[in-house]
């Protein structure tokens, strides 16, 4: 059944990817959603979330769905879709067209099927359980790189206040300093999905949300990567600190991360 849930879950992106073009150039309208400037919601976010929604439901009329912009629609417990419409908001309302569009489908503890669709470089990533992991058609894989030093790797800060973020700006600056480097890219479900490509070694992230990253850890599981909590255990969605890595480098990359736990 994964398959054709991730049918749906390609349909949803590809279409909100539309949305998201059309309103690339008019990306003025944008309201502060609390005091964290950074956390900029647009009319585009309701209107792509809206139309993944609707295109599930029509599908999925029992299942449940927590999305970004409106939150959890509880209806079977069981079985919830994770959405996040525009991933890497700030990106797109500043021009830059680095963000994506994430899909997810959760069935009791596991993750079956995720998607994640950046329609700018026209980028499809997705997964499901025991299928393996695709770009655009093509099976992909992680990194076989085994060097911790020579792998290059992705973070993503915790909105926690500033004076709060030191040990986290200690531990990028070690770590980049150590090795090719550390990016900061703006979308957590971005670097993921390059994670399970190959094109980065490594991504840590604290505080993130499901929606954030749940195709995201589908598709690096599927491409043979490792997800895990910041103590090395099974990554679930109430740990502040995920790591994610191509498996070959993980017990080094979380010893980097001690005192971010």
């Amino acid at each position: 059944m994964s398959e054709g849930y991730l049918d749906v879950a390609i349909k949803a992106a590809k279409t909100s990817g539309f949305i998201l073009r059309d309103y690339f150039r008019n990306i003025h309208d944008f309201r502060n959603k609390n005091k964290n400037i950074r956390d900029l919601v647009t009319e585009v976010d309701i209107l792509a979330e809206k139309n993944i929604k609707d295109i599930i439901q029509k599908t999925f009329p029992d299942h449940s769905i927590a999305a970004e912009e409106s939150m959890m629609e509880q209806r079977d417990a069981s079985i919830i879709w994770h959405i996040d419409p525009l991933d890497g908001t700030v990106n797109y309302a500043h021009g830059i067209p680095l963000c994506a569009i994430s899909v997810a489908l959760q069935e009791g503890n596991d993750i079956v099927a995720g998607v994640i669709f950046n329609p700018f470089s026209d980028e499809m990533y997705y997964a499901s359980k025991g299928n393996g992991a695709y770009l655009n058609g093509v099976k992909i894989q992680v990194s076989k790189k085994e060097n911790f030093k020579e792998g290059l790797y992705i973070a993503a800060f915790s909105s926690a206040p500033s004076h709060l973020k030191n040990k986290e700006y200690e531990v990028f600056g070690k770590i980049n300093d150590g090795t090719r480097g550390v990016l900061r890219i703006g979308s957590a479900a971005l670097a993921l999905a390059f994670l399970s490509n190959g094109r980065i070694d490594g991504f840590w992230a604290k505080d993130l949300y499901a929606w954030d990253v749940a195709a995201g850890v589908i598709l690096v599981r599927e491409a043979g990567g490792r997800i895990s909590s910041g103590d090395g255990e099974d990554y679930s969605f109430d740990k502040s600190l995920l790591v994610a890595s191509n498996a070959m480098i993980h017990d080094e990359l979380i010893q980097n991360l001690t005192d971010l736990k």
